[in-house]
């Protein structure tokens, strides 16, 4: 014992590899194989100096389940053929996607004050950084300064989105968290990850930061800061060009998308919207821009994308509903992946469906149903009776579900999650991780030993909505002590 207090002694007297302090709580990364050299007698850190090939590491096997990820398979097919219906007709949502989606090029100045759009330079002023260190106050003043919001407003430009990118609350890829201390509030829930922007997207371009690099865009859902060399400005005709053509909407994530020379361009995403040039055999041909100012043709197989807007049926459910199935949780969009709230928005674009992008946003979108003063039971027994089958989200605060109906008398969810919380003996919090897209109950994980009965999604949900319902801006159904009743709700 003394000599590892010695040998430890020793190491920061000498210098070269410091010891990591990160915050208190924070557990430090646990050496597997410590580097000794004979002659200096210093233990080193191999986080710190070595290659990670030369690395004795040791990474954990793929873990068990929960039960019900388990039970119930994790596959929209039997879901979709028991409660799925093939629909004979477009929702009046369906009719005005078009509007919604290309509503930025319809802006002639940014549609919020500068005040909103600079909201997070008042509310970040302090938190940790990738180090997991607090960042300096210094670097926040850095920020401001090259945010520029003094000139908000003046640039105006209609463009278009080069690739898919992360839309930022910083002009900045460096991440900020809250306090990485505690569960929730630190990776992957970086502060400055606001949402994301589709290839081939339609933005709005307020002003750039003081040196070009950063340009603050409007897309048809969030706002934010996206590099200024992956948008393109486009002029009054391209713009009625894109308008005119018919859509070709992407229903399967990662294929490869090529121009006419057989050059790859990009990833095919559910959630890109590209406009038809042509389609001949079994391949729809789509125009699309670059950033020297000139267009391409891209080839898509008609197998990953269907023409014009889909009536809501149980093949393109399950096709899309698998691509979604497919996705780890990626907060804000985060890695090309998708969080709750995004994998709903891009299931329901090929289907015409505009939802807004973040979760307390969506659960305003429609008919909204309260489970004001309801008990877990009486909220099953209402999403039962009231919910329809892919057309109803749940909403919890910063979370969304989407309820794909009943199976072996269960009340089932499709959503893309971080974790089931959890409470240790200690009364601590904590999260056991998921991180992906599941099928589950509302009382995922109720089976874990420190599982936290008052924060299970059930206990927690506030309401549903029925997206494809006309809004009722006066009313919505509650059920209250078994009864039905009516009550005020905005």
């Amino acid at each position: 014992m003394k000599s590892n207090i010695l040998m430890l002694t020793l190491a920061l007297a000498v210098g070269g590899c410091s010891v990591h302090n990160p915050p208190k709580v924070i557990q430090p990364i646990k050496i597997l194989s410590a580097v000794q050299d004979i002659n200096k007698s210093v233990v080193s850190d191999p986080f710190c100096c070595m290659l990670p090939q030369d690395l004795d590491v040791k990474l954990p096997e793929y873990g068990p389940k929960l039960n019900d990820l388990e039970r119930f398979e994790q596959s929209l097919i039997p879901y979709v053929e028991k409660n799925g219906v093939d629909k004979a007709d477009l929702y009046e949502i369906q009719n005005t996607f078009e509007t919604r989606y290309y509503s930025p090029w319809a802006y002639s100045a940014p549609p919020q004050n500068v005040q909103e759009a600079s909201w997070p330079l008042r509310a970040f002023r302090g938190g940790y950084g990738s180090n997991l260190r607090p960042v300096p106050p210094a670097w926040f003043e850095e920020i401001k300064d090259q945010s520029n919001f003094e000139n908000y407003g003046t640039l105006n430009q209609k463009a278009i989105a080069l690739k898919w990118m992360n839309i930022r609350a910083f002009p900045t890829e460096k991440p900020l968290y809250k306090n990485p201390d505690r569960p929730g509030d630190g990776y992957p829930f970086d502060l400055l990850q606001n949402s994301s922007v589709n290839y081939n997207e339609p933005i709005f371009i307020s002003h750039t930061t003081k040196d070009g690099a950063w340009s603050y865009i409007f897309t048809n859902n969030a706002s934010g800061w996206v590099k200024s060399d992956s948008v393109r400005m486009i002029d009054g005709a391209t713009i009625a060009k894109i308008q005119r053509a018919e859509k070709v909407f992407i229903i399967e994530d990662n294929i490869p998308l090529y121009d006419t020379q057989n050059q790859f361009v990009v990833y095919s995403r559910v959630g890109m919207v590209l406009p038809l040039n042509r389609s001949e055999n079994d391949t729809y041909y789509c125009d699309v821009y670059t950033e020297n100012n000139s267009s391409e043709v891209l080839s898509i197989a008609q197998t990953s994308a269907h023409l014009g807007v889909s009536k809501l049926n149980k093949n393109d459910l399950i096709t899309i509903g698998s691509q979604m199935l497919k996705n780890t949780y990626g907060w804000g969009g985060m890695y090309g992946e998708r969080d709750c709230s995004s994998m709903i928005r891009d299931m329901y674009t090929p289907f015409g469906i505009w939802l807004p992008r973040n979760s307390s946003a969506q659960s305003h979108k429609g008919e909204i149903i309260s489970f004001e003063g309801l008990n877990d039971d009486q909220k099953l027994a209402l999403i039962k009776e009231k919910g329809i089958p892919f057309e109803t989200i749940i909403y919890l605060k910063g979370h969304v579900l989407l309820y794909i109906g009943t199976y072996q008398e269960s009340v089932l969810v499709m959503h893309n999650i971080w974790g089931v919380r959890t409470r240790d003996k200690q009364g601590a919090k904590g999260r056991h991780i998921i991180g992906k897209a599941v099928i589950s109950t509302l009382e995922l994980g109720s089976e874990l030993d420190e599982f936290d009965p008052e924060m299970s999604l059930l206990t927690r949900a506030l309401s549903m909505n029925i997206f494809t319902h006309p809004s009722l801006s006066t009313s919505t159904l509650t059920l209250k002590a078994g009864k039905k009743k009516l009550a005020s709700r905005r």
